[in-house]
């Protein structure tokens, strides 16, 4: 089927755009196939991301509910978890924070993996996204300068006799080029300079390149079987307007379906096609199990009397250091920078013991050195006494127990069941370095909020995640996981799933690199039946920076 013959017939439709999607679009898309993507969110230019205070607040979190396109990342509230995720042209990758490191050998140890999956056979999908990503490094030697919180990271990894190892991020580091990163530490918030390499400026146009049709503002939300392929139910989510759409609706049709809506929007698809509308009643009965936070903890960190920190500063993640306490289990803890929005908030909102003395210091210093009073008023006392200014986050992540599971309750929503009992002493192993690391390295250790109460430091144990996996774990068998190891539905031929819901356990690092990979390695297994090796002849062209620099330029035109 040419691209353009038929504006509701494909070959392939791709749903969902982060890693996933915009991976097995780009590929597919490559090898000649037409491909329709679908995005709930809408496109966000680098000048929409919000930057001041108020943009922030109205313009960057949506909740449960909310239309898509008010904001760029979802923040969904469970009982005992809370998880954030990207929507919008290029999902997580517009908020991410950029981190590209494959797992380590020692996750594909582990007997949840299909027999064909291993560390040796990932290694080529690793490396093909890594280069169109461009991900690298930062170093001194390199002539870029490090934060003062990669800094303070690495003096506090030293303190523990251990080495700092600087994580690879796709972001643009050559001092000379136009869109270097300019270390504004916004990368949550949206790169409104381009140096963050997300799947808009990459996958994404070099997908449309080849003829693949980009439809924003598509939720899709049924699958139904068909001969020699499966329809797809979509609904508008901003222009209800649109030509062949009825009610809000547009049907679409392909030889094959893709899900890649992230870990929880492919779950929710898949549990109501089985059990809502019964057009796919045949999947596993492992759909919605094995879920997993990826073992995140955010909000603890070491705060220190008088050592510089300055978390706003830099790419927001630069280093990291990992643990294996015992076998399997494996612990990576990394910096972690704040936008600056959010430590001008909580830097006011906090309260502190040098706060209230200060500012009234500074009040009687103010009237009282017009009078001829000899006390001189600053006004620096007053703008620098910021408690995050000393303050250096972690964003910790480990090999949890994946016991969680994804289901739809009685009004039809989706649900997180999920306890931290199986997870715990992970948890409690990943806090006990980070308190050697704050107490060796001169601080103290502030832990997260989530899990205890600041003041009174009643036990919540409640985490937040930015990296929720499985609920479609990859498998031998039908009874063991929903999908084979080149991610196609068992039953169901020709329907995949290429994104985290894949992934059978915790990563135990920032997982997009390897969401990356097996969407690389999906992609490639449907156009060649076969893996792909390295030097193969099949790689698939990247064009990295041609196409970076096109995105680039249609944006401006389009500005």
């Amino acid at each position: 089927m040419k691209p353009g013959a038929d504006n509701s017939r494909f070959d392939t439709i791709v749903i969902g755009s982060g890693f996933g999607g915009a991976i097995t679009a780009c590929r597919l898309a490559q090898a000649g196939m037409s491909v329709c993507l679908l995005e709930k969110g809408r496109r966000w230019l680098r000048t929409d991301f919000p930057r001041s205070p108020g943009a922030v607040s109205r313009h960057t979190f949506t909740n449960a509910g909310d239309q898509p396109g008010r904001g760029f990342i979802e923040y969904l509230r469970f009982k005992t978890m809370d998880v954030i995720q990207g929507t919008g042209l290029g999902g997580g990758s517009l908020h991410y924070f950029n981190v590209h490191k494959p797992a380590p050998a020692l996750i594909f140890d582990q007997p949840c993996w299909p027999r064909s999956t291993d560390a040796r056979r990932m290694k080529p999908y690793y490396a093909l996204a890594a280069d169109m990503l461009g991900a690298k490094t930062l170093t001194a030697e390199a002539g870029h300068r490090v934060p003062p919180r990669t800094e303070a990271f690495n003096r506090a990894v030293a303190s523990i006799g251990r080495q700092p190892e600087p994580v690879p991020i796709c972001v643009e580091l050559a001092p000379d080029s136009p869109t270097t990163c300019q270390h504004c530490g916004n990368c949550l918030l949206g790169c409104h300079v381009h140096a963050k390499n997300t799947l808009d400026l990459n996958y994404i146009p070099l997908a449309e390149a080849h003829g693949a049709q980009v439809l924003t503002g598509h939720k899709a939300v049924n699958i139904t079987p068909e001969q020699d392929g499966y329809s797809v139910t979509a609904q508008y989510t901003t222009h209800p307007e649109q030509e062949n759409a009825v009610d809000g609706i547009r049907h679409l049709f392909a030889r094959k379906v893709i899900l890649a809506a992230g870990t929880l929007g492919t779950n929710e698809l898949l549990l109501r096609c089985k059990h809502k509308f019964g057009t796919l009643p045949r999947l596993s009965a492992c759909l919605g199990h094995g879920y997993s936070g990826n073992g995140d903890f955010l909000f603890a960190g070491t705060r220190y009397r008088r050592q510089l920190v300055d978390p706003g500063s830099g790419p927001s993640i630069t280093t990291g250091v990992g643990f294996e306490d015992k076998p399997g289990q494996y612990i990576y803890i990394e910096d972690l920078g704040y936008p600056d929005p959010f430590i001008w908030h909580f830097n006011a909102l906090l309260p502190t013991s040098r706060r209230v003395p200060a500012l009234a210091r500074q009040i009687y210093r103010y009237f009282a050195s017009p009078l001829g009073g000899r006390l001189q008023f600053e006004l620096n006392d007053v703008m620098t006494d910021g408690y995050l200014t000393n303050f250096l986050p972690y964003l910790g992540m480990g090999t949890d127990a994946a016991d969680g599971r994804l289901l739809l309750n009685r009004r039809g929503e989706l649900e997180l069941k999920w306890s931290i009992r199986r997870s715990l002493p992970m948890f409690r192993s990943m806090i006990r370095h980070m308190e050697d690391l704050s107490r060796r390295s001169g601080g103290r250790f502030v832990n997260s909020f989530l899990w205890q109460t600041p003041l009174l430091r009643l036990p919540l144990k409640k985490t937040l995640t930015a990296h929720p996996l499985g609920g479609c774990a990859m498998s031998d068998t039908p009874a063991t996981g929903v999908t084979n190891d080149a991610g196609e539905v068992w039953g169901y031929p020709g329907l995949y799933v290429a994104d985290g819901a894949l992934m059978p356990m915790a990563i135990g690092v920032n997982p997009s690199a390897t969401i990356s990979a097996f969407a690389e390695r999906v992609a490639f297994r449907i156009i060649h039946n076969r893996e792909l090796t390295e030097n193969d002849r099949a790689r698939p062209a990247n064009h990295r920076t041609e196409t970076h620099e096109k995105s680039r330029q249609a944006e401006a035109e389009t500005a």
